[in-house]
């Protein structure tokens, strides 16, 4: 490895608040899950359009109802010469907004090259693609995704591990764990070769309908009218169970509604045309990233 021992032993401590409740919610839903979420190494149709060149993506899946996950952003994505970081935080606030902003920035082409050093230094752009150890029922997996050369690379392993990180010999879990912590944690990594962060515009929101937000903590939901001419009924398509319903959004629709959902909040109840009131999980399609729905 051409890191220092100290980077190699980078905690994902980051992942650990949400893998705790995500492992407290797999224990009510996993059993009666459905169309549940993997890797998924094809852009979506809807989705933003296909990057050209050098293309990165890391995500987590775990296998929970899409509702439970629909929020996961990619920890960090490279498209076109820009680094999205999926590592927000989360406003420590109740309620909460519905749409939280992305920025990119700008990374230089030896900021890459460092990168597909790295991978090749690691063992993770050969034949081996599954780096997983023997993962814990209800673990989550980290993927990465890599075209280099235009050649893809879908990389699987774990999140987390029990091998010592002072052995992480080249196309180990080890390896793959390393790597992925230098990926979350890249403005630390490469942040030289990063430039000034911009805030995205969106070409595409997931939406998620759910059944409306009821008053918590003595705090009545408000409410809004929906901006879009679809009513709920026949918007997007049933996801995970009948009372979630997930679409794609874009171009006249998106300028439509992102006005409104930067304006609302976590008990913001939504009401159509045909006074039906639903609340909404909302967030940015990155470049590449396939749709949720």
């Amino acid at each position: 490895m051409n890191a220092n021992a100290d980077h190699l032993r980078l905690p994902v401590a980051r992942f650990a608040g949400a893998l705790a409740l995500s492992l407290l919610v797999v224990a009510c839903t996993a059993a009666g899950a459905t169309n549940l979420p993997g890797a998924s190494p094809s852009p979506d149709a809807s989705g933003p359009p296909a990057p050209s060149g050098f293309y990165l993506r890391a995500w987590r899946s775990q296998a929970l109802a899409p509702q439970y996950v629909f929020g996961w952003l990619p920890a960090a994505t490279i498209a076109d010469g820009k680094f999205y970081d999926g590592m927000i935080a989360t406003p420590a606030i109740y309620p909460g907004p519905i749409y939280t902003a992305l920025s990119f920035r700008p990374i230089s082409s030896k900021g890459i090259d460092q990168i597909v050093a790295e991978a090749r230094t690691d063992g993770l752009l050969g034949t081996k693609t599954d780096f997983a150890e023997q993962p814990m029922p209800g673990s989550i997996t980290c993927h990465v995704q890599l075209i280099v050369d235009a050649v893809t690379h879908d990389l699987t392993g774990q999140c987390a591990s029990a091998v010592a990180q002072d052995s992480v010999a080249p196309g180990s879990s080890g390896a793959f764990l390393a790597f992925w912590n230098r990926l979350t944690s890249l403005s630390a990594w490469l942040g030289t070769e990063l430039g000034s962060s911009t805030v995205y515009a969106p070409s595409s929101l997931a939406v998620l309908v759910a059944p409306p937000a009821e008053a918590q903590g003595g705090i009545a939901p408000n409410e809004q009218p929906w901006p879009l001419t679809t009513p709920f009924a026949s918007f997007g398509s049933p996801t995970g169970s009948a009372d979630f319903r997930c679409a794609v959004v874009s171009g006249a629709d998106l300028a439509q509604l992102l006005p409104a959902v930067e304006a609302g909040n976590q008990l913001t109840r939504f009401v159509d045309s045909q006074a039906v009131k639903r609340s909404l999980q909302v967030r940015v399609l990155l470049p590449g990233e396939p749709g949720p729905c």
